[in-house]
């Protein structure tokens, strides 16, 4: 592919360049050429450099060292350039957390260990403690249990603390298994998750069925009660000020434990705190990190966006870890580990689109609408600039499709309440809205959507989620809002209003197209659809997205964004719009064709060698 296309993989190239770097301000963006109109980065990542996956990862407390725990190793990198250090073979499990001694000498680790006993397996944690000098260790275990149970480990590794006797008491345990202390502990309900302060605070934080009880060491006083309905994960603060909790099946939340309050509700998928107040946060999303900082007041939270590397591994019981000093980030991704400097990422990129969950153009390709979490937005797609911003509350994340009208007069989309249509004009919401006809034990999706070319009609094609090839279509009556008509269509995965008169294309993922009379509802045979109906120009093959233009060539489109990096994408006509996993949105904002000429221009040589 490369050898054949050499001109368009380094073409394509150019905007996907960091603006301030040498070759894009030699070479700007030409007329011509697809743009990058969104989520542009405007310096190279902040990647120091990478180290082998683990499933735990600990800095010193000086921050000069890393260790990196995977089963039956770990190994110590400095933290300045990533080079190994030095290494020892362990025989522990599915490591649970790791930390350094205080004097940075040696890794104590807690792995998570399984019994199997009269077809159970019980539950237990094995604490380790390994000295890299003398490569020696040390290890004890816990009692095992029926259940699986939560289990904290100190700052500096010192202490352990976890429920027990059916959770009406908290035991803190030295780690070398000999001083130990049971805290008596009135819960209302299985303890769900605990941590604890750091060492000189002796705070340990217990999440139960209905709250949150902050208690003191050894005495057990309680210092703190925060009230919220199934907490499942916490994280205390090394100072124990603060407080960052998970529901099941709902927003993280932080706390003041001096004040007693809540001080914001946050979407993440994991939260550390640093020594200095600072929250780092792996958002819902990938890509979607934020530093919250209440070090100066906890009443005014500053939040500084922190941009972090696809996809994101969120199953280390600390995906991001910054540094002691927090000069670095540890971050852990579907690869591998990734050090990246604190100080550059700062402004590294302008706002990623990582919100958008649907694309089209409309008929003419001279408007671009995007579906996103709050609202659609409208852009104008000759120029790439957006015109409107229309809000239609939270809606979840996803696949979420929209279609213009044929004349692009309407839009409509999906949504947590129903179908909702979209005034481009105005730039307004309809008040109406179209739900389906309830259907037992069914749990609808939307799949498709569209819109009749007089305005007249509405339709959706829905999914089964407990039924893979399952379809229904609905069609209501714009205007009223009244359902009119209702279908299974099993393995249709695609509908397409004609442009011009009342018919509905039923496209299934093989096989031949069907085609519905809307004014009749019933199907008819056209052999000879015509124009009726758009042809995809743009899909995904095996090897690249491809393209097929007015002119009839089809060609890879875009070799510098591998087809498994591109998120969404739509074309209409010769213009083209790709949203990438990374959150770039790319359009061609004037003439696909002149630059796919550009692109396709075959070198004077007669063999090429591609090393």
């Amino acid at each position: 592919m490369i050898s054949r296309y050499p001109a368009q993989l380094y073409y394509s190239a150019l905007p996907l360049l960091p603006s301030d770097t040498y070759v894009a301000r030699q070479y700007p963006t030409l007329r011509g050429c697809i743009s990058v109109v969104s989520g542009r980065e405007n310096s190279w990542p902040p990647l120091l450099f990478t180290l082998p996956e683990g499933e735990a990862a600990a800095f010193t407390p000086g921050g000069h060292m890393v260790a990196v725990v995977s089963h039956g190793e770990i190994q110590i990198y400095n933290a300045s350039n990533g080079l190994l250090n030095s290494s020892i073979s362990t025989d522990i499990g599915l490591p649970h957390s790791a930390v350094f001694t205080e004097d940075g000498s040696e890794v104590v680790v807690v792995s998570e260990e399984h019994t199997p006993v009269f077809l159970r397996l019980r539950a237990s944690y094995r604490i380790a403690k390994f000295n890299f000098v003398k490569q020696t260790g040390q290890n004890w275990q816990t009692t095992p249990r029926d259940d699986r149970y939560p289990l904290a480990l100190s700052e500096y590794g010192s202490y352990i603390a976890f429920p027990e006797h059916q959770d009406s008491r908290i035991c803190i345990r030295k780690i070398d298994g000999s001083d130990y202390i049971s805290i008596p502990f009135s819960c209302d309900g299985e303890v769900q998750d605990l941590d604890l302060a750091g060492e000189p605070v002796h705070l340990v934080a217990v999440a139960t069925e209905h709250c949150i009880t902050i208690l003191s060491m050894p005495s057990g006083a309680v210092q703190r009660t925060l009230y919220q309905e199934h907490p499942s994960r916490v994280s205390i603060s090394r100072d124990g000020s603060f407080l960052v909790s998970r529901p099941f099946s709902s927003v993280s939340t932080s706390w003041s434990i001096t004040q007693g309050t809540l001080l914001a509700t946050i979407e993440a998928r994991s939260a550390v705190f640093s020594r200095t107040n600072c929250l780092y946060v792996a958002g819902l999303f990938d890509g979607d990190g934020k530093i919250y900082d209440m070090s100066a007041d906890p009443n005014n939270v500053t939040i500084k966006s922190l941009p972090l590397p696809l996809p994101l591994n969120v199953y280390p019981p600390t995906p991001i870890l910054p540094t002691p000093d927090e000069s670095r980030i540890l971050i852990h991704t579907g690869d591998n580990i990734q050090v990246w400097s604190l100080r550059q990422s700062a402004d590294a990129r302008d706002a990623p689109r990582r919100d958008t969950m649907g694309i089209d153009f409309s008929r003419d390709a001279s408007l671009l609408a995007l579906d996103t979490f709050t609202g659609i937005e409208i852009w104008d797609a000759r120029i790439g600039r957006r015109r409107k911003v229309i809000q239609s509350g939270s809606r979840g994340a996803g696949y979420r499709p929209l279609a213009f009208s044929p004349k692009g007069e309407l839009i409509v989309s999906g949504s947590n309440d129903g179908i909702i249509v979209v005034d481009v004009r105005a730039g307004e919401l309809l008040p109406m809205t179209y739900s389906p006809p309830p259907i037992k034990e069914v749990r609808y999706f939307v799949i498709d959507v569209g819109i009749s070319f007089d305005l007249s009609k509405i339709a959706a094609l829905y999914g089964n989620a407990f039924a893979t090839t399952q379809r229904y279509l609905c069609v209501w009556d714009l205007p009223s809002g009244t359902l009119i008509h209702s279908l299974q269509c099993d393995r249709v995965d695609e509908i397409q209003w004609s442009w011009r008169d009342q018919y509905l294309l039923l496209k299934p993922w093989r096989g031949n197209p069907r085609y519905l009379n809307a004014d009749t509802f019933q199907e008819e045979v056209l052999e000879h659809p015509g124009d009726r109906f758009q042809d995809p120009n743009l899909w995904v093959d095996e090897a690249a997205l491809r393209i097929r233009l007015s002119g009839g060539s089809e060609d890879p489109l875009f070799l510098a964004l591998p087809f498994l990096r591109v998120k969404r994408f739509a074309s209409r006509g010769d213009r083209a719009c790709i949203i990438s996993m990374d959150g770039e949105l790319l359009l061609d904002a004037s003439d696909l064709e002149a630059y796919m000429e550009i692109c396709n221009l075959q070198p004077e040589v007669s063999h090429m060698e591609v090393c």
